[in-house]
């Protein structure tokens, strides 16, 4: 049994930045349980895991979790700055960072607001939205489909399910962005002291919003929210508001990213791009396999929350474990050529949106978003020509921050 921290890679290194698939290719190989080294704000390194079947199982295994402050002494600790305190203060009551019992609790709260039958009758809304998006690109010239369409519509979309006023939507975007930044690994001290003073400030936003929902409610995915809480269900006011910011997460970053993502997967395979505007193949199966092929999602981090053996390597009390769900999604020990984009794969098991309790919430409106927005990008624009690219700067998620499209026209 291993307990040597030997580092097999590095995850902030440009060139794994860029494609981090080669990488993946040679841990699943080479080093299915490794040392990871990230000199980074409040991370010392962590052991990651490559290979699909060691995903599966661990994201399912109760001896890894979130909330390590229950098993290890609050000395083990650096105190949290007081300009940080409120990043912490909320995503503390995150479910995201929940174990049992109160990931449970919260999850069973969050069900009946991100199920599909809700989602589903959230569909006219959503198609209005993307119909506005899309009148808004260029018939002719090259256009940033991340900038001009994605980004905004995935969050104005969720926003817009959870109440937040049409005027207010650019605001909320950059409460949503500069938050991001302060949860990755690429993080900064200054970063982190944006983050916080954001966190505050869209908590203080939703506590205004929650009020006047509760005068008037509406319908919404909040009003959902706030009737769970008023039919006892034993979510307190911090939670709740918590809660409404990590909706805002849930509900739109899978989305985004994934539309990125799949179009420029999509510009660079023009076959599988034909075969989903001509309907040979099924837009659910198309979003389906780019969900598999370049997950939005590429890291799901878990504590382990006692010494413990896993797959011949000893990991201790305390220390951070990465499963690897873009290097289980190209596996080929599950995947037939799974470093090629087939729209009509059979083979379905993608983790994009992990497995066990923390399967993401959200991805029944993602899955749904990105149905509608692909269909309605494939009438639109008969080619995909890629002229500039720009990534984001992140491991914990893939996707661009830039993709400056030239299409023609249908």
């Amino acid at each position: 049994m291993s307990g040597a921290r030997q580092t097999v890679f590095r995850p902030l290194e440009p060139a794994f930045l860029e494609d981090p698939y080669p990488t993946y290719a040679r841990l699943r190989d080479d080093h299915p349980v490794g040392w990871a080294a990230t000199p980074a704000e409040g991370y010392a390194g962590f052991w990651f895991v490559s290979r699909y079947a060691d995903v599966a199982a661990g994201l399912k295994d109760n001896r890894f979790g979130r909330e390590i402050t229950k098993v290890l002494p609050p000395e083990a600790f650096p105190p949290i700055p007081e300009q940080q305190k409120p990043l912490y203060a909320m995503l503390a009551a995150w479910m995201l960072f929940k174990d049992p019992p109160d990931h449970a609790r919260l999850r069973r709260i969050a069900a009946p607001v991100f199920a599909l039958r809700p989602v589903l009758g959230m569909r006219p809304r959503i198609e209005a939205l993307i119909a506005a998006a899309l009148a808004r690109i260029p018939d002719d010239g090259p256009f940033d489909i991340v900038s001009d369409f994605s980004s905004p519509l995935s969050i104005d979309i969720v926003a817009d399910l959870m109440g937040v006023p049409e005027e207010d939507h650019p605001l909320v975007r950059g409460w949503v962005r500069e938050i991001t930044l302060s949860l990755d690994l690429v993080r900064t001290p200054e970063r982190i002291a944006a983050g916080s003073r954001r966190a505050a400030e869209l908590i203080a936003y939703f506590e205004r919003l929650v009020a006047a929902h509760r005068r008037a409610p509406q319908g919404n995915l909040l009003s959902l929210l706030i009737a769970a809480q008023d039919q006892g269900s034993f979510l307190d006011d911090q939670e709740l508001l918590a809660s409404c910011v990590l909706f805002l997460f849930a509900g739109h970053e899978a989305s985004s990213l994934l539309i990125g993502n799949g179009l420029r997967a999509l510009a660079a395979n023009p076959g599988e791009w034909q075969r989903l505007r001509e309907g040979a193949v099924g837009v659910k199966s198309a979003v389906t396999e780019l969900l598999r092929y370049d997950s939005p999602q590429q890291i799901a981090f878990r504590h382990a929350l006692a010494d413990l053996a896993f797959q011949g390597v000893t990991i201790r009390t305390g220390q951070v474990v990465g499963f690897g769900l873009g290097s289980a999604n190209r596996d080929p020990r599950v995947f037939a050529e799974a470093d090629r984009l087939d729209l009509g794969r059979e083979e379905t098991r993608h983790l994009a949106f992990g497995a066990g309790i923390h399967t993401c919430a959200g991805s029944s409106l993602a899955q749904l978003e990105a149905e509608l927005v692909f269909a309605a990008l494939g009438r639109r624009f008969p080619e995909l020509r890629v002229v500039a690219v720009e990534r984001q700067e992140s491991i914990l998620v893939r996707g661009l921050t830039r993709l400056v499209l030239d299409c023609g026209v249908a």
